[in-house]
C-alpha cells in the first residue's frame, strides 16, 4: 500500500491543507469501517483512497474521509490525488476522476504548482435557515451577521454565513457539536462563515467549522470556495488559515455552467 501526504492550497510551498493518498491493490479489501478507522489514527484532515472505478475499468475513483465522517467530495483532497495520478504516469493530459459516494465526475488541469478541478453546480432542494438559528450555531450577535445565510454546493453543501469584520469573524467559537448535528439532519456538510478582505469585490476570506474536533479546523476548504463562488455568482479568490498560521489562497472561477477551482499543491508534511 503506498501512503503519501500533501499539502494544498498553501500561499507557499510550506503552507496548506494537509490531505493523505492511499493507493494499491490492497484497498480492495479495506471496508468502508476499515477506511474510517485508519483516517481517525492518521490524524489527518483529510484522507483520499485512489480505488478502480469498479472491477472491470479503467477509470479511477476518489473515495473521501474526515476523521468524523466519509465525505462526498473533498476538494483538497482532489488535488491531491490528481498529483499523484500525474506522477505515477496512469493518465495524461486532462485527468478525469469520479468520486466515489456519488460518481460525480471531476475534471483537472494544472498550471506551474497550481491545480484546478472543474465541478459540477450541484441543484439540490436546500433547507432554509434563519439569522437567529445561524447566530446560535455561531454562538454570536445576531447584528454581526450581514445576509441571509444560504446553503450552496459544488458536491458537498456548505452553510455560508457572512459576517461583518474579520475580526468578528477571528473572535468565533461556535457551537461544533451543534452545527455537525445540524448538518446531519440537514444533509449539509459543516458551516463556513465569510467576510469581504478590505474593499475588494473579489477577495473573501472565511473559516470552516466541519470537525468536531476545533484543533482540526480547517485551513482551506475548498468545497466552500466552490459554494461562496456561486452564491456571490463571482470569480473569487479566498484566504483562510490566517488564524493557524497556516495561511492558504484558493481561486474559485465560473466557466460553462461549472465551478473551476485550485491553488498550490506540494508533497510533504
Amino acid at each position: 500500500m503506498n501512503i503519501e501526504r500533501y499539502r494544498c492550497f498553501g500561499a507557499t510551498s510550506l503552507n496548506g491543507n494537509d490531505a493523505l493518498v492511499i493507493s494499491g491493490p490492497e484497498l480492495s479489501d479495506w471496508s468502508l469501517e476499515d477506511r474510517q478507522q485508519f483516517t481517525i489514527e492518521q490524524h489527518a484532515h483529510a484522507c483520499v483512497f485512489v480505488d478502480a472505478d469498479g472491477p472491470a475499468s479503467d477509470r479511477l475513483a476518489l473515495d473521501f474521509y474526515y476523521p468524523h465522517a466519509r465525505s462526498p467530495l473533498c476538494l483538497h483532497a482532489s488535488l491531491a490525488a490528481a498529483d499523484h495520478v500525474w506522477r505515477t504516469g496512469r493518465h495524461g493530459g486532462t485527468l478525469l476522476l469520479t468520486s466515489s459516494m456519488k460518481k460525480q465526475p471531476l475534471a483537472f488541469d494544472r498550471a506551474g504548482d497550481d491545480i484546478f478541478v472543474s465541478v459540477d453546480i450541484q441543484q439540490a432542494d436546500f433547507p432554509d435557515v434563519s439569522i437567529a438559528d445561524a447566530a446560535k450555531l455561531l454562538r454570536c450577535d445576531v447584528g454581526v451577521l450581514m445576509s441571509s445565510p444560504e446553503v450552496a454546493s459544488v458536491g458537498s453543501p456548505k452553510l455560508l454565513v457572512e459576517v461583518a469584520s474579520e475580526d468578528v469573524l477571528y473572535s468565533l467559537h461556535p457551537d461544533l457539536d451543534g452545527i455537525t448535528e445540524w448538518g446531519r439532519t440537514n444533509g449539509v456538510n459543516g458551516c463556513f462563515v465569510y467576510t469581504r478582505m478590505g474593499v475588494s469585490p473579489s477577495q473573501y476570506v472565511g473559516r470552516n467549522f466541519n470537525h468536531l474536533d476545533a484543533t482540526l479546523e480547517d485551513a482551506a476548504t475548498g468545497v466552500a470556495a466552490g459554494a461562496l463562488s456561486i452564491r456571490l455568482n463571482a470569480d473569487i479568490t479566498l484566504y483562510q488559515g490566517r488564524n493557524l498560521d497556516n495561511p492558504c489562497v484558493i481561486h474559485a472561477s465560473r466557466a460553462a455552467g461549472k465551478i473551476r477551482v485550485g491553488g498550490r499543491v506540494a508533497m510533504g508534511g
